[in-house]
């Protein structure tokens, strides 16, 4: 990086006579490359070391870059007196404190914000409760309703082993009485004692 002597010592090269044009009705400015290049040098430094709100930028910003091409000699020595001042400006101002970049984006000052993890931990916490009420819920309305099914069918099969006794009682009181009807007409119809079975 350059000091400010440095650049003033560079800016006293650029001259009308080494940044101008002879035309056929006079001679007018015409900005070299390397002016140029010095320009920006100038812009970036004051910028940098100074910021945008110090008054050295803001003589800088008064430069009117277009005078730099096509005009007279007194509009260039306007325009480089300009930017010598900005410079010999800087000597008796204190550079800006030196910021980071990357610090100043509004995500990083987002991250290094105490309210932002504050706000941040008591929405997570909330939504880490409020699904597990949810969820809670949730679970117990599926047991509950689980729980009701499972009653029901346990008195339907209760319901159902009764009749099944009920059933097999019937069963069997009926297959007796089956059994009996059965050996009664097998009496019946069986010879009775002392009667001649010959003519059946």
């Amino acid at each position: 990086m350059r000091n400010i002597d440095d650049l003033i010592d560079i800016g006293k090269t650029h001259t009308f006579k080494n940044n101008s044009i002879i035309k056929s009705h006079g001679v007018y400015t015409k900005a070299s490359d390397d002016l140029l290049s010095w320009i920006a040098v100038v812009e970036d430094f004051i910028k940098v070391n100074y910021g945008e709100e110090s008054a050295a930028f803001k003589l800088y910003n008064s430069f009117d870059r277009r005078k730099l091409n096509g005009y007279e000699q007194d509009s260039f020595d306007k325009q480089i007196a300009i930017l010598l001042g900005a410079l010999k400006a800087c000597k008796n101002i204190s550079p800006a404190k030196t910021k980071n970049i990357k610090e100043d984006h509004q995500i990083i000052q987002l991250i290094k914000n105490a309210y932002f993890w504050t706000a941040l931990g008591i929405a997570i916490g909330s939504a880490f409760t409020l699904g597990n009420y949810f969820g809670t819920s949730k679970f117990d309305v599926e047991k509950s309703t689980f729980y009701n099914q499972v009653e029901r069918q346990k008195t339907m099969i209760s319901k159902l082993e009764k009749d099944s006794l009920i059933a097999d009682s019937t069963i069997k009181m009926l297959n007796k009485q089956v059994l009996i009807l059965k050996d009664s007409l097998l009496l019946d119809k069986g010879p009775k004692i002392g009667e001649d079975t010959s003519f059946r």
